[in-house]
Order: structure tokens, then C-alpha cells, then sequence
């Protein structure tokens, strides 16, 4: 994409900078219908002793990055499957700008690492990790590394180490939800009401002889015992409950009543997981509440079956992108009818593998009929293209208003706007069981009536109350804790999102953003968390608040998947001033009105120059759909 660009504002000619570039979305899929087993590729063994463990343990212990984010089964797990592989002299095992899917961890051997053609450091001796982002997808190579003698390596692709741990986290959740389905109180509560209910355990370990419960006290957890046992004693009487690995108590702590026994923990000490009654009734209002089902929503389809490519004809260029580009068409003989379309290459589409994600945006998109989406009224194909007919918004893009901004950010009031646009487009999006997954001012578009509209739906998906998903998606700068931390994700990402969205419209920078575009040092930056961030002047002590609230570490604890849902977004302080009825159904007045000379006025985009259809033709039948 043109980095440097002429634009006409309003009369004025607007220069874009350099350093002003659009964020790429990063996805890295997991492989979910194969079993990791069989993911061993030529017959690759792992081959790690108990000191190579050690000397391993030692080298993560060492890495600021995976330290935060491997768990001990993590670790564990990526002990069993990395395997060693010889290197030889001068050989690059990782190149600046390249994409590597590996990562290393040295055993013996000399190794040289260069960035921009300097020498960094050497790494010999004690065991180094390198190309670490490579646990979380596919990623550029940040520097150079190079073997400058013989030596062995530890190797693991991110693929194999992506989907296991996946495969861990689904058995943990697995074999919590029997825990749970155990609890009398809760044998009947239907699953998909059960796994909110997961996120907030926490681990907690027992000495012997710890008392856990006292008998006839008010309940303030409940436990389920993971490892080792406890002992269950009632005043009065000789009898002697043990309770094992499975086993549960303090159950009523969900009603509100006293403990009719004591727990003590036996020798040599119990393992539990613990949920809080502040936790419990910080999400769920009573046990009635947890009881109760939501009932399914179904999105109305839009289309306007008799379009056909030949009935446009095409304006200009609106942006151009990987995989192609959007065009301003209008109808040949309804002139009134102006659409953008977006044409995406079917050969790159397929050499890159994003297939699911061109389906992803075709199915849900078009699903979507609310004024904060952008509309998807059909899909066209040919042998080199497939067309999506969008709804034309002429504002242009979010990103490019907030740069032409005097102080390239939005005041308050502004902000407010906008981020509410953005509430109910998620408010709609989750109400359907939508994720949407890549919010960033990029994706964002400005409707001619200053109103603002969620665009691209390749990393959406739909993800039940009962489901979570797996797959690495979004913008550095914006994705959350969980997803460095290869955990399962729901919807609580896009509420991350929303926090780091606020802070940028309100600043101009994400909070997280460093100047080297290295996204390691950001996601360092994230896993230190939003308290480690200092917020400038421009952030008002609500809006402080109200982001700092939005970024929390656990998804579970983040405004917007509490008991209230979305109303704690709505009715947090920041808003106070913000009608909400008026905004949903538009009678608000935008903080920046949209100038147009026409329906075809196309000022608000950058200017592109038609380039030369390198399109290759593809008779494959992936696209029958479309």
C-alpha cells in the first residue's frame, strides 16, 4: 500500500507521513481437525533428557517473553516435543525480514545474532531462546542469527507447539465441566451456562492440617479438590468424610447458606480450585441467574440477488490491500445505486491458506443487519476474483480522520461518539454469539452520515456461550493477554480492544505501541498490563477508569462479560453525557460532519494508481459458495 499520498479535505490538500502505516493483521490458525499426534513430521522424535530439561527450564526462566507466558504444564508439554537437529557451520537459522514458523533454543554451539547488518551479541555457552514470537504464529524474524561453528539446536514449529496447547486447555475445560456437572446444585444447569462459570477458578494449595472451612460458618468459596485429599468433619459425630481428587464442598456458598461441616486438608496437602462468592456473584446475580438460559438469536440475511457484475461500472480505486483491492461501482442504469467492491484474488487467497477467512467474512458479514455494520449485500466470482458488494461508506476510514486531526486525536466528546458506535456494533455482534477479533481504527469506516461502521470479517467467528476459540488472530498493538498466552478466548478480546481503541482515538498512539514496530516488545509490553501504562493529560480520570476496566488480565474480570453484559459499558461514568437511544437509532449530531459534492465523491479516500492485474486464474472449486 502507498505509504506517502495526496488527499483532498475539504477544499485543502492533506499530506499523509511516511511513518504513517496501516497495522497488519496477524492470524496463525490452529489445526483443530487433526489430532496433535498427527502432526510428527518426518518422523521427527523428541529427544530431551532430564538434563536437557533442566538446561531448558533454565533458558525459558531466562526469557522475558515465554517466562510470562508458559504455564508449568506449557513447559512441560514443550519439553516432551521439541527434538534436536544439528547445525552446521554459517548456517542462518533465522533471517531478518523472513518468515520463520520455528523456535530455537541452543544446546551447543556459537551463534552470531545481527540486526540491520550490526552485530548484536554472540550467544554461546548457557542455552538461548531465539525466535520466540514463533509460538504464537508465523511470524518475520526480527534479527539475523547465524551458527558460526557446529552445534545443535532444540527445535519447535508453532504449529505443533499452537495445537498443544490447545488440546491441554480443552482437556482442562473437559474435565472441569465434570467436575462441575457433579455438583448436585449445578447437575442440571445446562452446559453452555457452566463454562463462564470455568474462568473463575483459581488454583489455591492447602498445607496439612490446613482448616479450609469452618463448620457453621457463612460459606465465602467454593472448592473442588484437583490433587491430593481432605477430610470432611461434622461436630457431634464420629463419622469421616475423605474427600479425593473430584470431590467438591462449600457448594453453599451459592446459596447463601452456612457450612454444615468443617474441611481440613490431609498430609501432605490438597490442591483446590476455589471460586470466590465475590466472583460468583460479581457475574451472576443469584443461582437462579446461572440456572436461567439465553435464548438464540437468528440474523436476517440481506441480499440483493438480481446484481450482477456487469450491471456496475467502476468509479475509482478506494484502497488496495494483500489480497487485492476495494473499487467505487456504481449501476450503469440506476445511477443512484453506488456500492463499493471489493475484489480479493482467488490465487492468493488460496497460496496463502485464507480460505476460512474469506468464508468467515462472506457467511457472517452478511448475517449482519445493523446500522453500526457494514452491509454485505451479495458475492460475485469469476476465474481470478471474488467480489464482495459492500455497502459504500464515503467517509473513508477512521484511521485516516484521526491522522488529519490537528493533534492527530479526537477530543472527548468526539471520542465518546465514536467509541459508542463501536459499543453497539459489538453489542449487536455478541447478542448473535459474534467475535469479532481485529477492532483497530483501519477496520473502521465513517458513512457519509459521520457515523461509523465495522468493516473486514476475516477474523470474526462465531463462538457459542458453551465454545471458546483457539486460533492467534488480530493486530499487535491490540490483541490481549490470553492470546499471547495461548489460552482459549471469547469475547472478552474485543473488550480489550475496545480499551486499547479508546486510548488511541484519544491520544493517537495505542497504549502498547513502541517505536521499533517490533512486536515482541509488544507483547512484553502487554503482558506487563495496563497499570504499567502511563496515561498522558488527554485521558480524563473516567475515561482512566473506564480502559483500565476494559484491559483487565482475566477476560472474565473486563466490563462487558460481567453479570450486566454491556450495560456496565454503557452505564460507566465516561458515558454519562451520551444519549444512547439517540445514537442507536442516529438523531445524534457527529462530532465531525462528512462534506460530499456528490454520491460519487470519493475526497475522504487515498489517491491509487491502477496497477497492472497480475491475477492469476483459478478453475479450482473451493468457491462454489460464492
Amino acid at each position: 500500500m502507498t505509504l506517502k499520498y495526496i488527499q483532498k479535505v475539504r477544499g485543502k490538500r492533506y499530506k499523509l507521513q511516511s511513518k504513517d502505516k496501516r497495522r497488519p493483521g496477524i492470524i496463525c490458525p490452529v489445526v483443530a481437525a487433526k489430532k496433535f499426534d498427527d502432526l510428527e513430521e518426518n518422523n521427527i522424535k523428541p529427544s530431551t533428557t532430564a538434563e536437557d530439561a533442566q538446561l531448558i527450564r533454565a533458558a525459558i526462566q531466562k526469557n522475558d517473553f515465554l517466562k510470562n507466558i508458559l504455564t508449568e504444564i506449557h513447559i512441560e508439554k514443550m519439553i516432551e516435543h521439541l527434538h534436536e537437529r544439528k547445525v552446521s557451520e554459517r548456517e542462518v537459522l533465522l533471517e531478518q525480514g523472513n518468515y520463520s514458523c520455528n523456535l530455537f533454543i541452543s544446546k551447543c554451539g556459537t551463534f552470531q545474532v545481527t540486526e540491520n547488518d550490526k552485530v548484536v551479541s554472540k550467544l554461546d555457552g548457557h542455552p538461548t531462546i531465539f525466535g520466540e514470537v514463533a509460538v504464537l504464529y508465523k511470524a518475520k524474524a526480527e534479527q539475523t542469527v547465524q551458527s558460526l561453528s557446529e552445534g545443535v539446536v532444540w527445535v519447535l514449529d508453532c504449529v505443533r507447539f499452537k495445537n498443544l496447547l490447545v488440546k491441554s486447555a480443552i482437556e482442562r475445560q473437559d474435565e472441569l465441566l465434570r467436575y462441575l456437572k457433579n455438583v448436585p446444585v449445578l447437575s442440571t444447569v445446562p452446559e453452555d451456562r457452566l463454562y463462564p462459570l470455568i474462568d473463575l477458578f483459581k488454583v489455591q494449595v492447602f498445607p496439612a492440617s490446613t482448616l479450609i472451612i469452618k463448620e457453621g460458618e457463612v460459606c465465602e468459596k467454593f472448592y473442588i479438590v484437583t490433587a491430593g485429599t481432605a477430610l470432611a468433619l461434622k461436630r457431634g459425630t464420629k463419622k469421616v468424610e475423605k474427600l479425593p481428587k473430584g470431590s467438591y464442598f462449600g457448594e453453599s456458598v451459592l446459596k447463601k447458606e452456612t457450612s454444615s461441616s468443617s474441611v481440613v486438608a490431609n498430609p501432605p496437602g490438597v490442591e483446590c480450585l476455589v471460586l470466590s462468592k465475590t466472583e460468583f456473584f460479581g457475574h451472576f446475580a443469584t443461582l437462579d441467574d446461572l440456572l436461567r438460559g439465553k435464548s438464540e438469536q437468528n440474523a436476517e440475511n440481506f441480499e440483493y440477488s438480481k446484481l450482477d457484475l456487469i450491471n456496475f461500472k467502476r468509479i475509482r480505486i478506494l484502497g488496495i490491500g494483500g489480497f487485492g483491492r476495494v473499487e467505487l461501482v456504481q449501476h450503469v442504469k440506476k445511477r443512484e445505486l453506488i456500492f463499493a467492491l471489493k475484489c480479493l484474488k482467488k490465487h492468493e487467497i488460496v497460496g496463502k491458506s485464507q480460505i476460512t477467512q474469506v468464508f468467515n467474512e462472506k457467511n457472517l458479514q452478511m448475517a449482519c443487519d445493523n446500522n453500526f455494520i457494514v452491509k454485505l449485500y451479495r458475492t460475485f466470482k469469476d476465474s481470478k476474483y471474488i467480489y464482495f458488494l459492500l455497502e459504500p461508506c464515503l467517509g473513508g476510514d477512521l484511521w485516516s480522520l484521526l491522522r488529519k486531526q490537528n493533534r492527530k486525536c479526537f477530543d472527548t466528546d468526539a471520542a465518546k461518539f465514536y467509541a459508542g458506535c463501536i459499543v453497539e456494533a459489538f453489542g449487536y455482534l455478541h447478542s448473535h454469539d459474534i467475535i469479532y477479533r481485529d477492532l483497530k481504527p483501519e477496520n473502521v469506516m465513517v458513512d457519509s452520515n459521520g457515523y461509523l461502521k465495522l468493516t473486514d470479517f476475516g477474523f470474526s467467528r462465531i463462538v457459542h456461550p458453551n465454545e471458546k476459540a483457539n486460533s492467534f488472530v488480530g493486530t499487535a498493538e491490540y490483541v490481549s493477554p490470553e492470546l499471547i498466552q495461548n489460552k482459549p478466548h471469547d469475547k472478552g478480546v474485543d473488550y480489550w480492544a475496545l480499551g486499547i481503541f479508546i486510548f488511541e482515538i484519544l491520544t493517537g498512539k495505542s497504549p502498547f505501541k513502541n517505536d521499533e514496530h517490533n512486536d515482541l516488545k509488544t507483547y512484553k509490553l502487554i503482558l506487563k498490563g495496563i497499570d504499567s501504562v502511563v496515561f498522558p493529560a488527554a485521558i480524563s480520570p473516567r475515561a482512566r477508569n473506564l480502559i483500565k476496566r476494559l484491559c483487565r488480565p482475566l477476560s472474565i474480570d473486563r466490563l462487558g462479560c460481567l453479570k450486566n453484559g454491556i450495560k456496565d459499558i454503557e452505564e460507566h461514568p465516561w458515558f454519562s453525557k451520551l444519549d444512547w437511544g439517540k445514537l442507536r437509532s442516529m438523531q445524534l449530531e457527529p462530532p465531525i460532519k462528512i462534506h460530499l459534492r456528490g454520491n460519487t465523491d470519493t475526497c475522504y479516500f487515498e489517491e491509487f494508481k491502477h496497477e497492472r492485474d497480475d491475477a492469476l486464474d483459478d478453475y479450482s472449486s473451493w468457491d462454489d459458495e460464492f
